[in-house]
């Protein structure tokens, strides 16, 4: 049988299947060949080719146009109305494009169209009326910057294009086409709302307006708040004028920052406003509004040359980089008056403090040899039934001179003395028994015998403050005085230790017998006569090295209240002691030693008030911080932050967007309207982005002197108004007003000065008082000779107000010193300085008390009155500048801040800060640049100018309400600290103003386009 594997019968070969198959694939590929396309696929395909290229020339010019259109009508915000839901809230704007780039194309398209004999193509988009219809269309089309953002690429899906012969459709297709054309319009967007971002920036959110604001009005208030200080007539610190001037150099800054360059009319607008108020400044004067504003603001379309933006004023005076050194002096006075009369720390004096330096701890070293002892006995009971009630002991003695070794002296220990002794002890004891009411008594005795060595040994063991170092010679006469130097404690502790225990014998037989009393005592030596003077001296001259030690620390730390100067000098004396101390490597003697004990126990007085001085500082900032969280600063933290603001770099953009074709280089240039932002009106002749016969304020501003009134520290500042406020101001506050209430001391000023005149003048006797007993505990003189050497002092000041002043700063001690000196009937070297720092420090106690403070509603009261009565004043003169600065003089004498860390008679720096807030808005905002689309150029102009947005998009020739382009506007707020040397009148806003509002606060105005929604006047 044959299998069929192997049968071959009937079978074809693959080979020839194959090739039979290529030969009639060819012959059919070549006769469809050779018959060509039809005539009518022909012309369908070359027609919608056509087509297609004429689309993509009508999607360029239309995207150009509707770009020209959406920048020319920003829409930012939205309306409430069916068309205006079509665009999405957080990009209005690219809705808007899109919307625009639909319609325009719908509308170019209608009259693209290509044409050969009875062949038509033409491309189209879907009908949309409806809010639903242009979301879908809308849809369709995807927009993105290209080329940096010179370039706006634009794809619209599903486009169609249909071929007609005749009125048969012959093709039809959906395509896809995409186009990019040179317009910045989505950079020019994109960078005005960077723009404004930044202008709606605080100084701690990040680089903007609210930094570069700070950065200006820094240097201004701390420019005039140290003239004021140093007695220019600056009654208002930081003005609204200064606050406007700022803000528009911060605005042209942050304009250069984000756009490359600032607005050329901005900048010679600047550049005049700085010279105005130079002007203003020079002559002490106020400006009138409308004045100002047609000096400094320039008309539109003036041409102006501006290359530079006008610098910061005040960059090189005063700033918080400055250094402030915080000294000792004169705690160090007041240190020494305590060390020399009063008890400090541990009840401590300078008697203390020397007698401390003689100290030696004596004691008795012992030893005992049992030489013989019988063996104590056992009481024995008399009988059946007796119980041992009591047991007494008693000793005889018996003492002999003896001859053996004594305790040795340990370390540096002093052996004073020694001696042996041969003791027994004849030991007898009573035992007393009872059995009932029976009571019998039984005795027996026993005999010891001890030899006992006894060494009196010393140790030099000063407990004073000096710091360690050998002493040589001791417990022997010299040293620099020549005085005992410890020669007596020997006999000193011999006495306290032996004499008064019985001497030898009964020392020897109370260590035989374990029963001494007294061991150790602590023995002071003898100090020399001159001593005290002598120690005196050297800290006279020691206290004024002292005092000027100082460390230094930076002026905005201080104003900002971050640092604590007390507590810095504290920690740096500590570091220091043992230098300032100056110990010799050996003390030569045990005088020499009581010297460093005086000069390291003045160290640490002073240290000690400064630690005081410090936690007063912390609870003051504390409550300073209280005030700073009142207008939103978080803390005195916060409050430097802002301050470091100022001097952080901020990048600017360049001056030109690179881009290559289709894109290409942009060079955007803001221009804004008003070019200069004033509080004061301005109309359509300086601004024509307003209505004409509209007027405008473009800047609103208000700036708050948190400190204006005075106060003796920041407790009273920080209370709340009319919740637990301070009754009581410190006297160097109520002096102030007293003397700054002088020059128009008249009608109202008159009647609440002479009470104020009184409550001064009752502290002020107070004074007097405590000064003549100061001068007469300290001198020989009589009580009625103190009394007029206070008196004839006193005299050099004129009126109550200069005398509590003159005790205030420390110039009445001093006065008083010398006056007593020179009646003194025997003058001793360092007496009137040392009278000097005993009055210093009598006055300052008695400034620390209530008797020392003046009625805060007789002082404010006052204030008002003269300040209402200045204002008064400044309206009738206003056209003299002479008489207004005698005004500004006036008000400058008015005290204002608080003393930081206050102490009667010292503080280190007087700190005010203002808050300041400011609110504006261009009435037109325009970007524009040289070049843009269609045709090369041709300028493209972004414009902000708050006015609604209407559009057609439904066809029915009623433009719908799309939104609005609002108007570039801004609100920020800053923070400026100021700190200036202690005394005078301290620094702030002394004109009744502290609360100074400019333009029609709180909001710039008017904010609508529309005339008529905006009043003919503000």
């Amino acid at each position: 049988m044959t299998r069929l594997a192997e049968d071959r019968r009937a079978r074809v070969p693959f080979a020839l299947i194959g090739v039979l198959l290529l030969v009639g694939a060819s012959t059919y590929a070549a006769v469809i060949a050779r018959q060509g396309p039809s005539r009518i696929d022909r012309g369908a395909e070359v027609a919608m080719e056509r087509a297609s290229a004429g689309t993509t020339a009508a999607m360029r010019s239309a995207v150009g146009e509707a770009a020209r259109a959406a920048a020319s009508e920003p829409i930012t915000d939205p309306a409430e109305t069916p068309y205006g839901r079509l665009l999405d809230g957080d990009r209005p704007f690219g809705d808007a494009l899109r919307l625009r780039i639909y319609l325009r194309l719908r509308e170019r398209l209608r009259t693209t169209h290509y044409r050969r004999e009875d062949v038509t193509a033409a491309a189209s988009l879907p009908e949309a009326t409806t809010p639903a219809e242009l979301r879908r269309v809308m849809a369709r089309i995807r927009l993105a910057p290209v080329e940096n953002g010179t370039a706006l690429q634009v794809s619209v899906r599903n486009l169609t294009v249909t071929v007609r012969k005749g009125d048969r459709i012959v093709a039809r297709e959906n395509r896809t086409r995409t186009v990019t054309v040179s317009t910045p319009v989505l950079a020019l967007h994109e960078r005005t709302r960077t723009f404004e971002r930044r202008l709606n920036r605080r100084p701690l959110e990040g680089p903007g307006l609210g930094r570069r604001l700070t950065a200006r009005l820094y240097p201004i208030a701390w420019a005039r708040g140290y003239a004021q200080y140093g007695g220019l007539p600056i009654a208002n610190v930081v003005a609204t004028r200064h606050v406007e001037t700022s803000t528009n150099g911060a605005l042209l800054e942050t304009q250069r920052a984000v756009f490359g360059r600032s607005d050329p009319a901005g900048r010679e607008a600047m550049r005049r406003a700085t010279l105005e108020l130079g002007v203003e400044e020079v002559a002490a004067a106020s400006p009138e509004g409308d004045t100002w504003t047609e000096r400094v603001v320039p008309r539109p379309n003036r041409r102006v040359d501006a290359p530079t933006l006008p610098g910061r004023r005040g960059t090189s005076g005063p700033s918080p980089t400055r250094r402030i050194d915080v000294g000792v002096d004169p705690l160090a006075g007041r240190a020494l008056a305590g060390l020399r009369t009063e008890s400090i720390r541990a009840n401590r004096s300078l008697d203390d403090v020397l007698r401390a330096a003689y100290r030696v701890e004596t004691a008795l070293r012992t030893s005992r040899e049992r030489t013989y002892r019988e063996p104590r006995p056992e009481p024995d009971r008399p009988g059946t039934g007796w119980e041992l009630a009591d047991t007494d002991r008693s000793v005889d003695h018996e003492v002999t001179s003896s001859v053996g070794t004594t305790p040795s002296a340990a370390g540096d220990e002093r052996r004073f003395g020694s001696f042996t002794r041969h003791v027994v002890l004849e030991n007898r004891l009573r035992w007393t028994w009872e059995r009932g009411n029976e009571t019998r008594t039984t005795t027996d005795t026993w005999t010891e015998r001890y030899r006992v060595g006894v060494t009196l040994v010393g140790e030099y063991a000063p407990n004073g403050t000096a710091p360690d170092r050998p002493t040589t010679p001791r417990f022997e006469r010299g040293g620099p005085l020549g005085g005992p130097n410890l020669a007596d404690v020997p006999e000193k502790a011999s006495a306290q230790l032996v004499a008064q225990q019985g001497g030898r014998d009964a020392v020897a037989v109370g260590v035989a017998n374990e029963s001494l009393d007294t061991t150790e005592r602590v023995v002071y030596g003898d100090r020399p006569a001159d001593l005290r003077s002598w120690t005196a001296a050297d800290l006279a001259v020691f206290r004024d090295r002292l005092s000027n030690q100082s460390v230094g620390v930076n002026a905005g730390r201080i104003a900002t209240y971050t640092v604590n100067p007390s507590a810095r000098l504290a920690a740096s004396l500590r570091e220091r002691r043992a230098a300032l101390a100056d110990p010799p490597e050996r003390y030569h003697g045990v005088a020499s030693r009581a010297r460093a004990s005086a000069r390291a126990a003045l160290i640490d007085e002073t240290v000690r008030r400064l630690e005081r001085r410090a936690a007063t500082h912390e609870r003051t900032r504390r409550k300073f911080g209280q005030v700073l969280g009142r207008v939103g600063v978080a803390s005195p933290g916060a409050l430097r932050r802002v301050m470091e603001t100022r001097t952080t770099p901020v990048a600017s953009r360049g001056g030109r967007i690179d881009g290559t074709p289709p894109g290409g280089p942009v060079s955007p240039v803001p221009d804004g309207s008003p070019a200069y932002l004033t509080v004061a009106s301005v109309s359509h002749d300086r601004a024509t982005g307003l209505p004409p016969s509209r007027s405008y304020h473009p800047l609103s501003a208000k700036n708050v002197n948190l400190f204006a009134a005075p106060y003796g520290d920041a407790a009273d500042a920080v209370a709340a108004p009319g919740i637990d406020r301070p009754s009581e101001v410190r006297l160097r506050t109520a002096a102030q007003a007293l003397v700054a209430s002088e020059p128009i001391a008249n009608g109202s000023v008159r009647d609440s000065r002479r009470e104020l005149a009184q409550e001064v003048s009752t502290s002020v006797n107070g004074l007097r008082r405590r000064a003549g007993r100061v001068v007469r505990n300290e001198t020989q003189l009589t009580r009625p000779e103190a009394e007029a050497a206070v008196s004839k002092a006193f005299a050099r000041w004129d009126g109550p107000g200069r005398r509590a002043l003159a005790a205030t700063n420390g110039s009445l001690a001093a006065e008083i010193a010398e006056v007593a000196g020179r009646r003194a009937s025997s003058p001793r070297p360092g007496r009137v300085d040392r009278l000097e720092t005993r009055l210093d420090a009598a006055i300052g106690d008695t400034l620390r008390t209530p008797t020392a403070t003046v009625s805060e509603t007789v002082v404010a009261e006052t204030l008002n009155r003269v300040k209402a009565r200045a204002a008064e004043r400044a309206s009738e003169a206003a056209t003299e500048r002479l008489a207004r600065g005698r005004l500004n003089e006036t008000l400058g004498a008015v005290p204002a801040g608080f003393p930081v860390a206050p102490v009667p008679g010292y503080w280190y720096a007087t700190v005010n800060v203002w808050e300041v807030e400011i609110r504006g808005a261009y009435a037109r905002f325009t970007v524009r640049t040289g070049r843009g689309s269609p045709s090369p150029g041709a300028a493209t102009r972004y414009v902000r100018d708050g006015s609604v947005v209407r559009l057609d998009v439904d066809g029915d020739g009623e433009a719908e309400r799309l939104g609005r382009d609002e108007r570039v506007d801004f609100r920020t707020r800053t923070v400026v600290a100021v700190a200036v040397p202690p005394y005078r009148s301290g620094v702030g806003d002394v004109d009744g103003n502290a609360d100074e509002r400019g333009g029609t606060w709180p909001e710039p105005g008017c904010t609508s386009w529309e005339a008529a929604a905006c009043p003919p006047s503000e």
